[in-house]
């Protein structure tokens, strides 16, 4: 539906930060021989989200949105790499933490991680996938899981969105916001509350 509007991975963690900290830097194995740095934003709620940067940016171009997130009971993971075996590792971590339900969200090329994960054998983990101004993907495969992409109309990505967005099977769905602002730089425009709450009622449903 189109609405337009205005393996075996896991689980090294190491802890820097206190325990009453917003967030905690932490280490995710890959295959037991890749070690990756991950930003960890606790919660006790039962949903955890998996968050993929955008090219130029790192796992901290997430706090902000992760903390709103860890204020509504949102569990998050922001990675510092973002291969789709990173994506991977981090719904095992949110797993072991006990997290039930699992939320993936990428921006830019870090939704074309995001989309390969959600295709993998044990993607039926994932419950819901979000795109903000996503690079190309297939998520043909992905029958049953929520997926939301969100757009800008005038950003310069919008075609790969729209094509990402036609290959995905259903339930799908695409919201466009005005302006020209690219994936996670949509949280910083003038609609940037009402996008958040958008978000945080998708990831809760």
């Amino acid at each position: 539906m189109l609405h337009i509007r205005v393996g075996c991975f896991l689980v090294a963690m190491t802890c820097w930060a206190t325990a009453t900290s917003a967030q905690e830097r932490i280490t995710l194995s890959i295959r037991d021989v890749i070690e990756r740095r991950a930003l960890l934003f606790r919660s006790d709620g039962h949903t955890g989200a998996v968050l993929a940067h955008q090219s130029g940016t790192d796992a901290a171009s997430w706090s902000k949105f992760a903390k709103r997130m860890q204020a509504a009971g949102i569990a998050s993971i922001a990675l510092e790499s973002i291969s789709e075996e990173d994506v991977q590792s981090g719904i095992a971590f949110l797993r072991q933490l006990g997290k039930q339900r699992i939320v993936l969200i990428g921006a830019s090329l870090g939704g074309a991680a995001v989309q390969s994960a959600a295709t993998q054998p044990d993607g039926g983990m994932v419950d819901t996938v979000i795109l903000l101004g996503t690079a190309e993907g297939d998520m043909s495969d992905a029958a049953g899981v929520d997926k939301l992409f969100i757009i800008s109309e005038g950003d310069f990505f919008a075609p790969r969105t729209h094509a990402s967005f036609q290959k995905a099977s259903e339930p799908k769905e695409l919201l466009t916001f005005p302006g020209t602002a690219h994936a996670q730089d949509m949280l910083k425009e003038t609609y940037r509350e009402e996008l958040i709450q958008v978000l945080l009622n998708r990831i809760l449903q």
